[in-house]
């Protein structure tokens, strides 16, 4: 009797398991999906358009880094569609030290973008208002290493990039 009721007990909690909470692996993501097309990015702002580092425009290096991101899993095609505009960069002084000097920056990036499943019609994801945010010391001896700006600019890149090709292509 006692071995009947723990079939029972245990039988919806090793259901529950076996058929998980609706976490999708990265295996069956998109599998239908085998090329993406990434659109030429547009910058809005005028202070964002030009990158320093490598004397080109930055739509041209962003574009070029999303690419060579995304086809580590898709190659080049119409399978889907990525399309980004850059809106707003805005650079601030976010934190002080003690005599009132600056010595935390921060550089944001408000983006628009849409992923789009052209085989099946639909939107993947986009948003309006996508936020990347990169926080930087301009003072030595820090949590972290002091940045120049053009090293913040190029991480902040950097980081966009990554934490999209893991929200879109990989469902972290």
């Amino acid at each position: 009797m006692s071995k009947r009721l723990f079939t029972l007990v245990s039988l919806p909690i090793w259901l529950s398991l076996i058929s998980g909470c609706g976490y999708v692996s990265k295996s069956e993501y998109l599998e239908h999906i085998s090329t993406i097309r990434i659109t030429p990015i547009e910058i809005l702002d005028a202070d964002f358009a030009y990158d320093n580092a490598s004397q080109r425009p930055n739509d041209e290096v962003i574009h070029e880094k999303l690419t060579q991101r995304f086809n580590r899993k898709w190659r080049d095609g119409n399978d889907a569609e990525f399309t980004m505009t850059i809106q707003d960069y805005h650079v601030k002084e976010h934190g002080f030290g003690p005599n009132g000097e600056v010595e935390l920056v921060r550089m944001t990036l408000q983006i628009e973008y849409q992923f789009i499943d052209r085989v099946r019609n639909q939107i993947i994801e986009e948003s309006d208002n996508y936020l990347q945010v990169h926080d930087f010391y301009i003072v030595p001896n820090r949590a972290e290493p002091m940045e120049t700006g053009e090293e913040a600019r190029r991480l902040i890149v950097e980081e966009l990039i990554e934490d999209l090709y893991n929200q879109l292509a990989e469902q972290w």
